[in-house]
C-alpha cells in the first residue's frame, strides 16, 4: 500500500519500545492468541460471565483501522473494492437480510482490513510477530495433545449471547475418529492456523535442520485434526516452495491453484457421482458430498433467486447467515469453496476478486525479504485450502491475506528503500535457500 501513515522507514529499536509498529504488532498478536485459544477462552469467559471480552482484540483492530483509513492514500482499486462491498451490503438488505447480517460480516472481515491498512507497521515488527506466532504454534500443538489424551471441559460447549447461540468448541468426528480442535473452536480452524503459523516461521528460520523438523511436526499435527483439505494444501505448498526459484513453473502452479478453485464448483454440475459416495467411509466422502450436495445446491439457490450477476449481497452468505438465519436462504450459510463463496456474495465481481489471487501470488514471488517469502507460502496455501473451505471466514487467514495485499501494493521503489535499511536474506526454497544472485536476476 502507499498510505502516508504506512510510509515509515525501518529502524532498529528495542523490542520493548512502545512505538506505533509495536502497538500494531501487539494488536495482531492479541488477535492471533485469542483465535488460537478461542474454544477455551469462550468457555472460561462465559463461566466468568464476561464472554464479550473475547472480542477486545477485534475491537482494537476496529480502532486501528478507523485511525488509519482517513490518512491512507491507498491505490484507487482498494477504495473501489470497499465501495463495491458497501453497495453489496445495501443489496443484501434489499434481499431481506437484516442490518445484523451486514454488521456481523463486517466484523468477520475486520482482520483483513487491519492487515490491509496496518500491514506496513506489522512488517516493521516481524520479530515481535514471530515470537507471538511461535507461541501460538506451540500452544496449538499442546492443545492437540490435551484434546487427544484428556477430556477438556470446553469440548462441545455452547452458550448464549443475547438471542444468538454461539459454539465455544465444535465436537464432531470423522467416522469413529475424533476431530481434535485443541484450544481452538473447531478442528478446521486449528489445522489452518498450524499450517499458516509454520509457513510464516519457516521463512525466518536460518537453520535448515530446524525447517526439516518444523515441517513434519506441523504436518503431523494437521493430520491429527483429520482436516484432509488443509493437510493436502500444506503438502502441495511445500512442493511449490521447491519450485519457487523458477518463475515459469511457479507461475504455472499459481495459475493451476487459482483456476482449480474456480473449476471445482462448476465440475459439480457436470459430474454424475452416485449419492452413496457422499455417505461412504472413504477418505473422499466429504469431498464427494460437496460435489453431490453442497456446491450444486448452493449454485441452485443463487441461480433460482436470480442473483447470478450481482450475488446475494454482503452479509447474506456465510457465517452471518448462520448466526442471523435467513429462513429462505439457509443453504447459503456454508459454501465450502472460497470462489463459490465470493460469487454467491458478490456475483461476478466476487469472481474477479478471487482471480486477483494470481497477480497477488506473482507479485509476492518477486525476490525480496523473508517477510515476502513467508507471505507467498501463506497465500498459496490459503488458496489451496479455499478449494474446499470458506477460508475467508478464518480470522488467521484473513489477517495474513490483508498483510500480503498491503505488502504487494507497496511501490517497488519504496520497498527497495525500506529493504536498504534492514537486513535482507536470500529466499529459502523448501528446505534450501537461493544461491547468491544480483537483485536484477529473476527467481
Amino acid at each position: 500500500m502507499n498510505p502516508t501513515s504506512m510510509t515509515i522507514s525501518h529502524r532498529r529499536s528495542s523490542p520493548l519500545a512502545i512505538d506505533k509498529p509495536t502497538v500494531m504488532a501487539l494488536i495482531a498478536a492479541s488477535l492471533l492468541i485469542s483465535e488460537t485459544f478461542a474454544g477455551a477462552l469462550r468457555y472460561y469467559l462465559d463461566i466468568a460471565g464476561a464472554p464479550v471480552l473475547l472480542y477486545l482484540p477485534k475491537l482494537a483492530c476496529v480502532v486501528a483501522v478507523a485511525l488509519e483509513m482517513p490518512r491512507a492514500r491507498s491505490k484507487p482499486g482498494v477504495w473501489l473494492v470497499l465501495f463495491a462491498v458497501l453497495v453489496s451490503g445495501l443489496l443484501a438488505l434489499l434481499h431481506r437480510a437484516s442490518p445484523s447480517n451486514v454488521g456481523f460480516s463486517v466484523f468477520i472481515y475486520i482482520p483483513l482490513l487491519f492487515g490491509l491498512f496496518c500491514g506496513a507497521y506489522l512488517e516493521q515488527s516481524t520479530r515481535l510477530l514471530n515470537w507471538a506466532i511461535a507461541f501460538c504454534l506451540v500452544a496449538s500443538l499442546i492443545g492437540i495433545a490435551l484434546d487427544m489424551f484428556t477430556n477438556v471441559p470446553w469440548k462441545g460447549y455452547s452458550y448464549m449471547m443475547g438471542d444468538v447461540e454461539l459454539t465455544a468448541n465444535k465436537s464432531w468426528a470423522f467416522g469413529s475418529t475424533d476431530r481434535l480442535a485443541g484450544f481452538a473452536r473447531m478442528s478446521t480452524n486449528l489445522a489452518v492456523m498450524i499450517a499458516l503459523y509454520s509457513l510464516f516461521l519457516a521463512a525466518f528460520l536460518r537453520s535448515r535442520l530446524l525447517r526439516l523438523m518444523l515441517y513434519p511436526v506441523a504436518f503431523g499435527a494437521i493430520y491429527l485434526t483429520t482436516n484432509k483439505s488443509t493437510a493436502a494444501a500444506y503438502l502441495l505448498t511445500l512442493m511449490m516452495l521447491f519450485l519457487a526459484g523458477y518463475r515459469m513453473p511457479s507461475a504455472a502452479a499459481f495459475f493451476i491453484a487459482v483456476l482449480t478453485g474456480l473449476a471445482l464448483p462448476v465440475a459439480s454440475l457436470l459430474l454424475n457421482i452416485p449419492q452413496s459416495e457422499a455417505y461412504s467411509t472413504s477418505v473422499l466422502a466429504s469431498f464427494n458430498d460437496r460435489l453431490i450436495h453442497s456446491w450444486p445446491n448452493f449454485i441452485d439457490v443463487i441461480i433460482n433467486e436470480g442473483w447470478g450477476w450481482w450475488g446475494a449481497g454482503f452479509g447474506a452468505v456465510g457465517s452471518s447467515a448462520a448466526a442471523f438465519p435467513l429462513a429462505w436462504l439457509d443453504l447459503l450459510s456454508i459454501a465450502d469453496n472460497t470462489a463459490l463463496y465470493l460469487w454467491g456474495m458478490l456475483g461476478v465481481f466476487g469472481v474477479f476478486l478471487y482471480l486477483l489471487l494470481f497477480p497477488l501470488l506473482m507479485r509476492l514471488h518477486d525476490r525480496g525479504s523473508r517477510y515476502r517469502d513467508a507471505l507467498l507460502g501463506i497465500v498459496f496455501c490459503t488458496c489451496l485450502i479455499g478449494w474446499a473451505t470458506d477460508v475467508l471466514e478464518v480470522t488467521t487467514a484473513t489477517l495474513f491475506l490483508g498483510m500480503a495485499i498491503a505488502h504487494a501494493l507497496t511501490p517497488r521503489k519504496l520497498e527497495r528503500g525500506q529493504h536498504d535499511g534492514t537486513t535482507t536474506t536470500p529466499r529459502y526454497v523448501g528446505f534450501e535457500r537461493y544461491p547468491h544472485r544480483n537483485r536484477g536476476d529473476m527467481p
